[in-house]
C-alpha cells in the first residue's frame, strides 16, 4: 500500500505544479491580452484623429473658397466692383460650406459649427434674396465676415487635431 499511497502524493504533487504552472502562464496571457487591447485602442484613436485631421483641412479648403467667392462683397470692395455678379454663384459656394460643416460637426468640441450655421442661414438667404438687391454688398459683407470668423475656428481645430495626432505618435 505505501506504493499506492506514493503514486497518489507524486500525482497529487504533479497536478499542483500543473495547476501553478497553468495559472502562471494564464496571467501572462492577461497582462498581453490587457496591452494588446490598450495598443489597439490607441491605435483607433490615431486613426480617427487623423480622419478628422484630413476632414478639417477639407473643410478649410472649402472655407477659403467660399470667402474667395464673397470676397468682392467686402470692405475694400467698390460698387463698381459689384457689376455683373451673380450672387446666387457666390451663394453656392458658401451652401457646400454649410453642408460641409454640418457632416464635420463632430471635429469641434465647443459648437462652432451650430453657431455657424445659425449666424450664417439668414444672412445667405437675405443675400440672394431679389427684394435685398439693394443691400446687396452689405448682406455680402455679413457673410463674408462669418466666413472668415468660422474659417478661424476651422483652423483652430484642425491644428489642435494635428497636434493631438502627432503627440499620440
Amino acid at each position: 500500500m505505501d506504493a499506492a499511497i506514493d503514486w497518489n502524493l507524486g500525482l497529487t504533487i504533479f497536478g499542483t505544479v500543473v495547476s501553478i504552472w497553468g495559472a502562471v502562464l494564464s496571467q501572462q496571457q492577461a497582462v498581453a491580452s490587457k496591452k494588446s487591447a490598450g495598443e489597439a485602442e490607441l491605435a483607433k484613436r490615431q486613426i480617427v484623429n487623423q480622419r478628422r485631421t484630413s476632414d478639417l483641412a477639407e473643410l478649410k479648403v472649402h472655407c477659403e473658397r467660399a470667402q474667395k467667392s464673397m470676397e468682392k462683397y467686402g470692405p475694400g470692395a467698390s460698387a463698381t466692383s459689384l457689376s455683373g455678379i451673380n450672387p446666387d454663384n457666390d451663394a453656392a459656394d458658401v451652401r457646400t460650406l454649410l453642408l460641409e460643416a454640418s457632416m464635420n460637426r463632430e471635429s469641434f468640441q465647443r459648437g462652432e459649427v451650430e453657431i455657424f450655421v445659425s449666424k450664417i442661414a439668414p444672412l445667405l438667404d437675405a443675400f440672394v434674396q431679389p427684394k435685398a438687391r439693394h443691400r446687396i454688398q452689405q448682406n455680402g459683407r455679413e457673410v463674408l465676415m462669418e466666413v472668415a470668423n468660422f474659417l478661424a475656428a476651422v483652423k483652430s481645430s484642425h491644428d489642435s487635431k494635428r497636434e493631438n495626432t502627432s503627440a499620440e505618435g
